[in-house]
């Protein structure tokens, strides 16, 4: 094992003295916690069959799979990074038969709940799970976190043309206020508009935040927000551009008349603009560039912005996104929320005494 990597006993009791210190935040800095990183399971990292999306996509190769395990851990341990949360980007399940959906899922979920407890205190899992895949992706959502412990659910922003407010996906937001936790929404490998996206990877570099952007702006004006108001959302890459388009979409609802060759703005679903919802939702810092994440603070402010890095895949990332929030001209509390303080409300971490109990 490299020297940076400390063991995850030192990393958990690292933690916990944080923790005993701040509850949270007291005045402490530095503590990190990346809510954005990427691993697969060792099956689906290992299967060479059109790897970017499990279907037409560049091939691993020679290189292998990035989003692996160790690629994780020795990006954490090199950047000081506290605590992680863990996803899988499952942009695989796009090229996989429905009736292998379910089965991916699952497995999965177990492989998390395996490197969560093998990792206690280093890093938190979330399921990963399909809002409109019907009652029994619902009772894997319910075992991933009831039996398995994970912290979270992880959803695309789409998945082969259904979207997280679509009717199917009622019982699964249901559930989600019921289970009380986060979900991460995060864009599939290709989404909309797909057809013209294949080149020059506009796929990643456009087509995700779009496909992001449109599922947030959906989940909003067809009342997912008004309907399920304990459901908390997590949207990745600083909501994919929504906060420039929030505007646009406040307008579209306020100037109801005056604006009806828009086109139909029924049914209402929502009592309120629709930066009003926005308001509700976290966004991560995953924007790449100062001008973005400084819109993403203005809308939402401090208190609803977590740190993220997306790496893995990309683990140079890692270091860069941190530099991201350290350029930020910010108070050291509020630097200390997006690092710490707000993820680690999300995901329920103990206080001091609970932290030195376990």
């Amino acid at each position: 094992m490299p020297s940076h990597w400390r063991s995850p006993r030192l990393k958990a009791r690292a933690r916990c003295a944080v923790l005993s210190r701040c509850d949270f935040y007291d005045g402490e800095i530095g503590v990190i916690i990346d809510w954005h990183s990427h691993i697969y399971t060792p099956e689906e990292a290992a299967d060479d069959l059109g790897a970017a999306d499990g279907k037409s996509g560049p091939k691993w190769g020679e290189r292998g799979c990035p989003m692996v395990l160790e690629n994780f851990l020795d990006a954490h341990y090199k950047n000081g990074i506290d605590v992680s949360v863990v996803n899988n980007a499952a942009h695989y399940l796009r090229g996989k038969a429905e009736h292998e959906e379910l089965p991916a899922v699952q497995r999965w979920s177990d492989y998390a709940a395996e490197v969560q407890q093998k990792y206690a205190g280093t890093l938190y899992c979330f399921a990963t799970i399909l809002p409109c895949g019907g009652p029994a992706f619902i009772k894997e959502a319910e075992r991933a976190i009831r039996e398995l412990g994970l912290k979270g659910i992880f959803i695309h922003s789409s998945h082969k043309g259904h979207y997280p407010d679509d009717d199917e996906a009622r019982p699964f937001w249901e559930l989600v206020q019921d289970l009380d936790v986060p979900v991460m929404i995060h864009p599939p490998h290709l989404g909309f508009g797909e057809e013209r996206m294949k080149e020059y990877r506009l796929a990643s570099s456009i087509g995700r935040p779009f496909d992001l952007c449109l599922a947030l702006g959906r989940l909003i004006v067809r009342g997912i927000l008004e309907d399920f108001p304990r459901a908390t959302i997590v949207a990745s890459h600083g909501g994919g551009g929504i906060c420039e388009t929030i505007s646009r979409m406040d307008y579209a609802y306020e100037l109801q008349e005056e604006a009806f060759f828009l086109g139909s703005y029924a049914p209402m679903k929502i009592k309120h603009p629709p930066s009003h919802y926005l308001k509700r939702m976290y966004l991560d810092t995953v924007t790449y560039n100062l001008p973005a994440v400084k819109m993403v603070l203005d809308w939402i402010g401090p208190e609803r912005v977590v740190y993220g890095s997306d790496a893995p895949p990309l683990t140079s990332l890692k270091p860069r996104a941190i530099k991201l929030i350290n350029d930020l001209e910010l108070p050291e509390a509020e630097r200390a929320a997006i690092f710490f303080a707000n993820a680690a409300r999300l995901l329920k971490l103990p206080p001091a005494r609970a932290a030195h109990a376990a």
